[in-house]
């Protein structure tokens, strides 16, 4: 208490004070709660709103708390406000800290929220760490201020408490501190310690456009201190990060969020993350390692709690309604209980509880998609949004796999969604590493240090040549279960198959010959199953596909019912029934110690441990029956559960079946949109197939009618989404229509005319109040000078007199990355080059600001667009639109085309009145096809496509010359600077001198824009070096004089 700190006295105050807002003062003290404590917690109300009065940004912080008393973030933002206010007055600080201590002897249960989370840590006897957690007595600082939790106000005996958290500890890390190595010889170790084999996963939060919340507005508008109002590039700045999710660390999520889904791929590492959590923070209580929690993003000890969800999903089930009627908190408290119960590990009724209480506790629930119905789901999430309510000061992390974390199955929008990345090729390389190094010195225990590291090395540069030149598993490499399971097939046969399906057929193998694992030491005296190989891999692929067959919804088998199954498929191959029963039964009592792929995830329920396999083996089943049942199969190509099992058996499928298989596929489908669905799950089979089985009959016949719906005409004849389809089908198998991959562009007459250029005042009026409802509808608070901005910047679009434009031509499509890559192959970035200027030249010299400086930069030379290994957006999707070139670049291209083509024509950046008057022509239209709102018909905006999509998809948006996608997709350079209206070409402003100290407009709109933004007369402007994700660039041309 005598070191007790400002920010301590913010936390316990708050703690208590944010019930008594609330109306829950009591609840909260529970029977410790007095008049007195009552009455001091007035009196520290009274001094925070005397120090914070007259202080704009503190009282408004007293207000969002007060009406929002359970929000941590308003909760934070008013403890800031206390340290930050209170350390200028001495006087005062010392009243409030006195007032804090007197309220912790009121209230015993606050003792233990003033316990410095900052304590130095002590000398303890830590033994040696290895199984087991503890040996000897325990000195910890940190374990003792657990325990003070358990005892601060109670009379049970501390040796109850500290032997309950000593195991409770103990066999969390006995049971997640190594890793069951399956797949190497059952005569070799098979564990290894999980902080040898970890690696930092990296994460993504969402993209801030997709979140509701204060400061959207400002975001918009430009951070404080920068332009704001009329600066269109910090606007589209500000819209390039609501539209991207940033990348951090682990501990750097855990830092910035006290609540976090995890959300990711089937064996992304999820589960293994927890559990590194949780053996870390073991280690920290055991041992006072406090200097080690900057290594996981926390600043204080904090006690795991591990559960998985099925497990309270199947305590749940067992619950009556009676029971699970009311307190969700109390559910999971029960569901913990339970678990743990049947660990023996005899923890006092209150050992969760207490801890909870307390805010001393991050918990770590793991596998919401394993809780296998919808229904069963969304009830565990809703008792988990319950718990976190209740216990607001503890932390959380949830697990999911993406499909299952939709709907009411999400926990909350207290809950930030951390979606986990593919691991990037530097931590493939260091995973290998760390699983080689682990794996020899447990298979040469008696080699020389040195010819251990030796045979790890040699075996690290194989294993990388064979994932980097094999392109089918790069795919799968970026998986760390895959890249552990490739890696026990490379280390058994020295190398990889090719085929996706072959290598899966690998793995299942490694696992069925896997050594035993710690799950059940019986397990290990039982005899081995009479059962073959092929057998084993037979039955369990009939098992896959049945399992499979049960949809979605049935991902778990019931014992009996796999028994019998198992049973029912023996019969014919037994001698008898009764032998085939006794296999069965022997089968299953195997599996869960044996073979690692169909285990009971459930008490009394199997399931296999990654669908990855129940899908192969599904489709291996479905392989290796007649051609007839391929079509049932085949036609459920439209359902996404059957959608890797199609791919997967046409890998399996010999060359000439396969190729049969495919054809029947993409004859499926009666409508655009069927056959656009057909077509997308050919291409994915197809192109696995030819990496090796050669190139296949079928592609001409994919791209031939990809193109025919995407071209289809009338324009009401497919809808825009299977456009798009098509539009992704021909990114993948080539897009044949001229101009689109290929050079010169085409091109559309635009006869010269007069028109008035931008909008009218009232019509301005207008739709400045829809401009605005939709920030507000976006936003909570939207402040008179934000609102005055807008209005402003809306105002630069106000004309009233015309200008008069010659006649030109303009390109049909904006330049794709297709053409662009030409410009790329034919040396386009070298700043000697004659298509450079020199003010272009200058800047293509400049080297790029490092990261850190520049949140936009993402490439390390200017040897390409900012976003050209973007798989969303760049070169992998050579049909659409170039993004991320500055406007130096777009007009190098020009330049360099014009001397490419040589065809009599100067090719350059249309100016901003061409730009108009090609999408509005003389009548004025509001948008480029008339003046009907925008809708997913005729635009790819408000991301209703996701990011780009391929140019010429939405013809319904077509000008009536034929000019496609000026609305939506990307917005577009112009060679004007951005100048105040009236519009006068001959002022300079077409000139495009000194570009360095402009800004150029730019026009059209983007996939992530807003609907207003899409009409004709919309205008924004850029810097020529701002190098965006929403900005591409598209053609003029006139005859050279």
């Amino acid at each position: 208490m005598d070191q007790l700190s400002l920010a301590d006295a913010a936390r316990i105050v708050l703690t208590y004070i944010s019930p008594l807002i609330a109306g829950g003062a009591l609840a909260k003290l529970g029977e410790e709660a007095t008049d007195a404590s009552l009455e001091l917690l007035g009196k520290a109300w009274d001094a925070l709103g005397r120090r914070f009065q007259g202080d704009r940004k503190a009282e408004a912080a007293l207000t969002l708390f007060e009406d929002d008393p359970a929000s941590e973030a308003m909760q934070q933002k008013v403890a800031d406000q206390i340290v930050a206010r209170f350390q200028a007055d001495p006087t005062a600080a010392n009243e409030l800290l006195a007032l804090t201590r007197a309220i912790a002897e009121a209230s015993p249960a606050a003792r233990s929220v003033v316990l410095s989370d900052s304590a130095q840590a002590g000398v303890i006897n830590q033994g040696h760490i290895g199984r087991n957690l503890f040996t000897g007595e325990t000195h910890s600082n940190n374990f003792a201020e657990v325990i003070n939790i358990y005892t601060g106000g109670a009379a049970a005996p501390r040796a109850d408490y500290e032997g309950a958290l000593r195991r409770y500890l103990d066999d969390l890390y006995a049971c997640h501190a190594t890793l069951d190595l399956r797949g190497i010889d059952e005569q070799r170790p098979v564990e290894i310690q999980l902080t040898d084999l970890y690696i930092s996963l990296t994460l993504r939060e969402p993209a801030l456009a997709t979140l509701r919340g204060p400061g959207a507005v400002r975001r918009f508008m430009g951070a404080p201190g920068e332009p704001a109002a009329t600066d269109a590039p910090a606007i589209l700045e500000a819209e390039q990060a609501e539209a991207r999710e940033r990348t951090v660390t682990w501990p750097e999520a855990l830092r910035d969020h006290p609540r976090i889904a995890v959300v990711g791929k089937p064996g992304s590492g999820k589960t293994t993350l927890l559990h590194y959590t949780a053996v870390r923070l073991a280690e920290i209580l055991a041992r006072d390692e406090n200097q080690r929690l900057g290594d996981l993003g926390l600043d204080r000890p904090l006690v795991p709690i591990l559960l998985p969800l099925r497990d309270l999903g199947a305590y749940l089930r067992e619950c009556g309604p009676r029971e699970l009627s009311g307190n969700g908190p109390r559910l999971l408290l029960e569901g913990l209980a339970n678990y743990y119960q049947g660990r023996s590990l005899d923890l006092p009724a209150n050992f969760f509880g207490r801890l909870c209480d307390e805010g001393k506790a991050i918990l770590l629930l793991d596998g919401l998609d394993e809780v296998s119905r919808t229904d069963d789901r969304e009830i565990v999430s809703g008792i988990v949004r319950e718990f976190a309510r209740r216990f607001r000061h503890c932390r959380y992390v949830v697990t999911a796999r993406v499909a299952a974390y939709t709907g009411a199955s999400e926990v909350g929008a207290d809950f930030t969604i951390c979606t986990v990345d593919d691991l990037d090729e530097e931590q493939q390389q260091r995973f290998i590493a760390n699983w080689s190094a682990c794996v020899h010195r447990l298979v040469y225990p008696k080699s020389t240090a040195e010819t251990v590291k030796r045979l790890a090395r040699t075996f690290n540069d194989g294993l990388w040549h064979a994932v980097s030149e094999n392109p089918g598993v790069r795919r799968l490499a970026p998986n760390p279960l895959l890249l552990t399971v490739i890696a026990i097939v490379f280390f058994n046969r020295q190398d990889l198959p090719e085929n996706r399906a072959q290598l899966y057929e690998e793995c299942v193998t490694v696992l069925l010959r896997g050594g035993r694992g710690k799950v059940d030491t019986a397990g290990k005296e039982r005899a081995a199953l009479l059962m073959g190989l092929e057998a084993r891999r037979e039955l369990l692929a009939a098992v896959a596909y049945q399992m499979h067959m049960g949809g979605e919804q049935h991902k778990l088998i019931d014992r009996d019912d796999l028994e019998q199954r198992i049973s029912a498929y023996l019969g014919p191959r037994s001698a008898s029934e009764q032998a085939a029963a006794d296999l069965a039964r022997a089968f299953l009592k195997e599996l869960p110690v044996h073979i690692g792929l169909l285990d009971e995830v459930e008490q009394h329920r199997f399931g296999f441990s990654h669908l990855s396999f129940q899908e192969f083996l599904a489709a291996r089943y479905i392989a290796e029956q007649r051609e007839a049942v391929w079509d049932e199969l085949l036609d459920r190509y439209r359902e996404s559960w059957w959608r890797e099992v199609i791919v997967l058996c046409a890998g399996h499928l010999s060359q000439e079946r396969s190729w049969l298989f495919l054809q029947r596929l993409i004859s499926r489908g009666d409508t655009p949109a069927e056959r656009a669905e057909a077509l997308d799950l050919a291409t994915s089979a197809l192109l696995e197939l030819e990496r090796f089985k050669g190139q296949g009959p079928i592609r001409g016949q994919i791209r031939d009618e990809a193109l025919r719906i995407l071209e289809l005409r009338p324009v009401e004849s497919a809808p825009a989404a299977a456009r798009v389809r098509c539009g992704a089908v021909l990114a993948r198998v080539g897009d044949p229509r001229p101009g689109v991959c290929d050079l010169p562009p085409p091109m559309v007459p635009i006869t010269g005319g007069s028109f008035i250029i931008g909008t009218s005042a009232d019509e301005i009026a207008e739709f400045t109040e829809q401009y605005l409802a939709e920030y507000r509808a976006a936003v909570d608070t939207l402040d008179a000078e934000q609102e005055q901005q807008i209005r402003d910047f809306l105002q630069g679009w106000i004309n009233s007199v015309p200008v008069t434009v010659a006649p030109f031509e303009l390109a049909r499509y904006p330049v794709t990355n297709a053409q662009f890559k030409l410009f790329i192959d034919a040396d386009g970035y070298n700043p000697t080059s004659t298509w450079w200027d020199g003010v272009g030249a200058a800047w293509l010299r400049e080297p790029l600001p490092r990261r850190e400086q520049d949140g936009w930069i993402h490439r390390l030379e200017k040897d390409a667009p900012e976003f050209w290994d973007d798989p969303d957006v760049g070169i992998a999707r050579p049909n659409h639109p170039v993004v991320g070139v500055s406007w130096y670049e777009a007009t190098a291209f020009c330049a360099w085309l014009t001397q490419h083509l040589n065809d009599g024509y100067v090719y350059r950046l249309p100016s901003e009145a061409e730009w108009e008057y090609a999408a509005r022509g003389t009548l004025g239209r509001l948008y480029p096809w008339g003046d009907v709102t925008p809708d997913g018909e005729r635009a790819n905006y408000r991301r209703n496509a996701g990011y780009t999509t391929a140019v010429g998809c939405f013809p319904a948006g077509a000008t009536p010359e034929g000019l496609l996608d000026l609305a939506g997709n990307v917005w577009e350079w112009t060679r004007s600077e951005y100048r105040s209206y009236p519009y006068d070409p001959n002022d300079g402003r077409e000139a495009g001198g000194d570009p360095a100290r402009k800004t150029f407009t730019i026009r059209g709109g983007s996939w992530n824009g807003r609907p207003i933004l899409l009409r004709a007369a919309g205008r924004f402007h850029n810097y020529p070096d701002r190098r965006l994700l929403y900005v591409g660039v598209r053609l003029a041309r006139h005859l050279k004089v």
